[in-house]
């Protein structure tokens, strides 16, 4: 497509000004600028835009001339006055602000940029190639209109009718442009428009009514450049509105439709690639008053080194389990950060998580579709979870890993089974890739401290098979037979890597189901027995608890919403069985706990506050630390069949959430709550 720049012009309007469909459109003729002739005065070659150059000096263009005007002269458009060609205006950089208004001109020849000898066909020839630069500071500095470059048009100047054929179009690479803090306010509505003024830092801004485009910004140097957008809802509840940042093409950086059924003032956390220059900002239903683009960076990674299993586990109290994120997927068995409604996860997240008073964080997560079957994980997928590890370890956390929903009970596409006869070939074949993988994943984190704790899996178990009396002596045995043999290979595999971090780092495996009446019913059949490890007090058990399943549950689970502390299952049993699974000496992690949100909060709380405090109460009794995580799935409100503290669509604690966790953290239980419905 060639266009004179009044077409050019006539076809932005055409377009009504929308920056979406402008971008999309000159991206394509910017990439066709070079490789083509071009024939006659103002013939359109290209525009590019300020977020594509930015961080460039000028560009630089190679041509050559096909032919020349016959008689040196062309008629000037506007005046219609007879003119000589002057070949030092062969391209014209016009540039424009994001009205689309402006379009004033810097000249290119031959010989250079804005030169006032005139240059003639004589002096020129069809067999050589030229070349130009032309500064980008020199062609922005023209613009008369007292707004912001948004973008270059180039084309070809006066030249009558000759044709010239551009060979190549390239950016000069300029100096790097350090990072810097943007903030932008103002007010803009999907569907309306606005205006968006930077009042912090150096960046351009455009709006339309279908995105805000903030771009010529640099994060260069940023740790972990991030976004935080600030909107209004006035009405609510509006369903699955778009509330994302996307890059300049309009790809998704995190696509994101919450169901928002709230009115006031939040802020969304984005987290951006550090080589993004542009960003489109697109919320529904709301009004933007602020975006703010910072280095979301604290820099507080422990250091820990040299400490048993039972001075590590005494650490992570209290502890949080970021459920149905990483270990979240799709109905297909596929791995999906967001499957489950929640955003991706950020530092911010673990930041609000951190402020409440939690000492350790578990990252369960599942590899299903992203690793094959010799155990390769995808590359891409293990700088994820670096990156989300890293994130929780940089706000002062201990973080603890797992492989999760791969051995899960009912979950599509499950690999990780224990039901296969121990020493078959289905099960040999379990036992190498679940080995390789966690070679994989401790070379991955070979050099973190004691603060990055691995649990090798999750509730693995025979289908529908929760009780002892579920299974055959013979079934129970080759279970643990599974079990026992994963188990230990899973440290001899993180223990295999030749790194000393890797030696001392503290490993955590489970029983049967992490079950703890399965795990001591395994102790006691003498079927079950923590691995053998080159590294002497780092291992410790991993159980979790949530009993009475029908109080705890939801679902066709749970049918009640009482919970009686004095009652069968009460503190006194809660006390009983954290001692038993205690009584073998080896530090046990409670790595998920919990009671389903069924607008009963103050059994939830009492029940939660019990559950710690006979925690704390059989480390005093027994010297055995026994730390506990509460499994938190993102789904929150007081009848949601949620566990949920925090708001994750804005990294904000729930009233609920803040009831709970001042009883995770100072639980005081209330024995005077009757068993009756709230």
């Amino acid at each position: 497509m060639k266009l004179t720049k009044r077409k050019a012009i006539a076809a932005m309007a055409a377009i009504a000004m929308s920056a979406t469909a402008f971008i999309t459109a000159i991206s394509a003729v910017a990439l066709e600028g070079e490789g083509q002739s071009y024939t006659g005065n103002a013939d359109y070659i290209g525009t590019y835009l300020a977020s594509d150059y930015f961080g460039n000096s000028a560009f630089e263009v190679s041509f050559r001339y096909e032919s020349f005007d016959p008689d040196g002269t062309y008629v000037d458009e506007k005046t219609g006055i007879e003119k000589t060609i002057d070949y030092n205006d062969t391209f014209q950089f016009l540039v424009f602000d994001s009205a689309y208004e402006g379009w004033d001109k810097t000249i290119a020849g031959p010989n250079g940029v804005n030169l006032t000898t005139p240059l003639t066909s004589d002096d020129l020839n069809t067999t050589t190639t030229y070349t130009v630069t032309v500064p980008i500071a020199t062609i922005e500095e023209m613009l008369s209109t007292g707004n912001s470059p948004y973008g270059i048009n180039l084309q070809l100047g006066g030249v009558g009718d000759t044709t010239v054929y551009v060979e190549t179009i390239s950016y000069v690479t300029g100096p790097v442009v350090p990072g810097g803090e943007v903030t932008l306010t103002g007010s803009w509505v999907k569907g309306t428009g606005g205006k968006m003024t930077v009042t912090q830092g150096s960046a351009n801004v455009a709006t339309n009514v279908d995105n805000i485009n903030v771009h010529s910004f640099s994060t260069q140097g940023f740790v972990n450049p991030t976004v935080d957008v600030t909107v209004t809802y006035e009405t609510a509840p509006n369903a699955y509105v778009q509330s994302e940042i996307q890059t300049k093409d309009g790809t998704q950086v995190a696509p994101y439709e919450p169901y928002v059924d709230v009115t006031g003032t939040y802020t969304y956390t984005t987290e951006i690639a550090t080589n993004v220059t542009s960003i489109l900002a697109v919320y529904d239903a709301c009004t933007v008053t602020r975006i703010h683009i910072y280095d979301n960076h604290e820099g507080k990674a422990l250091s820990v080194s040299n400490q048993s299993a039972n001075d590590i586990i005494a650490k992570l109290q209290a502890g949080y389990d970021l459920g149905n994120a990483m270990d979240a997927i799709n109905a297909q068995g596929e791995v999906d950060e967001t499957a489950t409604g929640n955003p991706p996860v950020t530092e911010k997240l673990f930041q609000t998580i951190k402020a409440q008073g939690f000492q350790s964080v578990k990252i369960p997560i599942t590899y299903m579709n992203m690793v094959n079957d010799q155990g390769v994980i995808n590359t891409n997928y293990l700088n994820r979870i670096q990156t989300v590890v890293d994130e929780a370890l940089d706000v002062g956390f201990y973080v603890v890993i797992n492989i999760h929903n791969d051995g899960g009970d009912g979950v599509t596409g499950k690999w990780l089974d224990i039901s296969y006869q121990n020493g078959s070939s289905e099960f040999n074949a379990i036992v190498t890739k679940f080995s390789n993988m966690w070679s994989q994943i401790a070379a991955k984190f070979a050099n973190y401290n004691q603060s990055l704790i691995f649990e090798d899996m999750n509730e693995v178990m025979i289908t529908g098979a929760y009780n002892r009396n579920q299974l055959t002596d013979e079934q129970f045995y080759n279970a643990y037979a599974n079990i026992t043999e994963l188990n230990q290979k899973f440290v001899d595999a993180v223990r295999g890597t030749g790194n000393d971090a890797n030696d001392d780092r503290v490993l955590v495996v489970p029983g049967y189901n992490t079950n703890i009446d399965m795990t001591v019913a395994g102790f006691d059949e003498g079927v079950f027995y923590m691995p053998t490890d080159t590294s002497t007090d780092r291992l410790a058990l991993s159980v979790h608890y949530y009993t009475p399943e029908d109080f705890t549950l939801g679902g066709e689970w749970g049918n009640t919403n009482t919970w009686d502390i004095n009652g069968e299952y009460g503190i006194s049993y809660m006390t009983s069985q954290l001692t038993k699974v205690s009584d073998y000496g080896v530090p046990v992690y409670l790595g998920e706990y919990s009671a389903e949100f069924k607008n009963n909060m103050n059994y939830v709380e009492n029940y939660i506050a019990s559950l710690n405090f006979a925690a704390k109460s059989v480390t005093a009794a027994s010297g055995t630390s026994f730390s506990t995580a509460y499994w938190d799935n993102g789904v929150i409100g007081v009848d949601s069949t949620g566990t949920g503290l925090i708001d994750r669509r804005f990294n904000i604690v729930t009233p609920t959430g803040t009831a709970i966790i001042g009883e995770i953290l100072n639980p005081t239980p209330d024995y005077s709550i009757p068993p009756t419905n709230p």
